[in-house]
């Protein structure tokens, strides 16, 4: 009895142990299923913490490059700006350098037209004083002679006919002449009598050669004087066409500098000195056309340049203005009005765009409600603009000639349709485009 009792208590202590060994197990797949899930549940967790902090980094970078970017811009742009206000300020005052150089040569030409003014005028005075004199001369018979002594007193006075003044000084010429020619005839005589001989041969035949150059130079001069006065037609004519134009020209030369003058007495002048007088004029007009023609070229220089900065052509191949400038209904539903600081200009998509004027660009690229847009700065305090664009194929700092393709035609912004919106401004103050093309 008691060993089947303990065969009965080992069966129930193997079968508490097999129960105690299988729930073990059941107990630990549990707990391992558990721990299992909550390795899959926080590596889930931590995959998705670090997919959105790799988001959040991402949005942190580009947010940083989006504004690095911007500061980019922004010092590009100042930049550009410095760059076109340097050009036009070396291109100002290269302008006004050849201005000061222009006033100071027509100074100069000023004062040498005074000096030579004064030098005509102190010669006048001489001759008017010869002439007093030899009036004087001419108008009394009878002179008196003062004999003052050194003391003042006993002042003696003489009158003298003019006819005895005139043997006198016809006697004591004649007797220096006399004894002059007598000295000179005894001593040199002979001598002479050869030399004047070959003096004379030599004389004929450096007169012929002089004669014959003479002739040449007559030629010469009168050639010459045709061409300038053929200059001076054609200047004249440039001067016409440019005041047609509204061009500011510079004076002309004063033509009495070189102005001519004759008469039918010869004088104590000879052939060769009329010539070399002709040469000297003609020196001096052909001096004052070519400083009037640098004058004229440096104001048609001017006024190209002008020209070239200031918008004047229309910045399409064609279209029509469908908004002008100014007030107008809004075109969008019609409601209210608005102002419009440019004009529109309806065209076909993807027509190109021409600079209006010569100049830098300062912006180019999307600009709100504009568009594509590209913002132009010329000289003289001139800006164009131009919005809506379909694309740009310009950038800022870029110089940009007058009628250079910097976009087409688009309509991109706020638009009901393909046309470019242009704009003009005028030391900052927007005007009407129509007015200047």
């Amino acid at each position: 009895m008691s060993q089947n009792f303990l065969e009965r208590c080992n069966e129930k202590m193997q079968s508490i142990y097999d129960y105690c060994g299988t729930k073990a197990k059941q107990l630990y797949a549990e707990l391992l299923a558990a721990v299992q899930s909550l390795y899959n549940h926080c590596e889930a967790k931590a995959r998705e913490f670090y997919a959105m902090l790799l988001e959040k980094v991402q949005l942190l970078y580009n947010d940083c490059l989006e504004k690095i970017a911007a500061l980019v811009a922004q010092v590009k742009a100042v930049i550009a700006v410095a760059k076109i206000q340097l050009a036009m300020f070396e291109r100002r005052a290269r302008m006004q350098a050849m201005s000061f150089a222009n006033k100071v040569q027509a100074k100069q030409q000023d004062i040498v037209g005074r000096i030579q003014a004064k030098q005509r005028k102190v010669v006048g005075r001489m001759k008017a004083r010869y002439h007093a004199l030899r009036s004087t001369w001419r108008r009394n018979q009878h002179f008196t002679f003062w004999f003052i002594p050194a003391d003042g007193q006993n002042i003696a006075k003489t009158h003298v006919k003019k006819t005895h003044l005139k043997y006198a000084m016809t006697a004591v010429a004649s007797f220096l002449v006399f004894v002059s020619c007598t000295i000179g005839v005894l001593a040199h005589f002979a001598v002479q009598n050869e030399q004047q001989k070959q003096e004379l041969a030599a004389y004929k035949q450096t007169k012929s050669e002089q004669e014959q150059t003479i002739r040449q130079l007559r030629l010469m001069a009168e050639t010459n004087q045709k061409k300038l006065a053929a200059l001076s037609k054609l200047e004249d004519q440039v001067r016409s066409q440019m005041e047609k134009s509204g061009a500011q020209l510079p004076p002309k030369s004063n033509a009495s500098d070189y102005a001519g003058q004759g008469g039918p007495v010869l004088g104590s002048a000879n052939p060769a000195n009329i010539v070399l007088e002709q040469e000297k004029n003609i020196g001096l007009e052909a001096d004052a056309k070519k400083a009037d023609l640098e004058n004229l070229l440096s104001a048609i220089e001017a006024e190209n340049y002008r020209r070239e900065v200031t918008p004047s052509q229309w910045p399409t191949s064609g279209g029509y203005i469908s908004s002008s400038f100014g007030g107008r209904a809004n075109p969008f539903g019609g409601y209210g009005r608005d102002w419009h600081p440019g004009i529109d200009i309806a065209t076909d998509y993807g027509e190109p765009v021409y600079a209006s004027a010569a100049g830098y660009v300062q912006q180019a690229g999307w600009y709100g409600g504009y568009g594509i847009y590209a913002r132009i700065n010329h000289d003289y305090g001139y800006q164009t603009a131009y919005g809506h664009m379909s694309r740009v194929v310009c950038s800022a700092g870029q110089y940009v000639k007058k009628g250079e393709i910097i976009g087409y035609v688009g309509s991109t912004g706020y638009s009901t349709g393909p046309h470019l919106h242009f704009e003009v401004i005028h030391y900052g103050e927007q005007v009407d485009p129509s007015s200047l093309m």
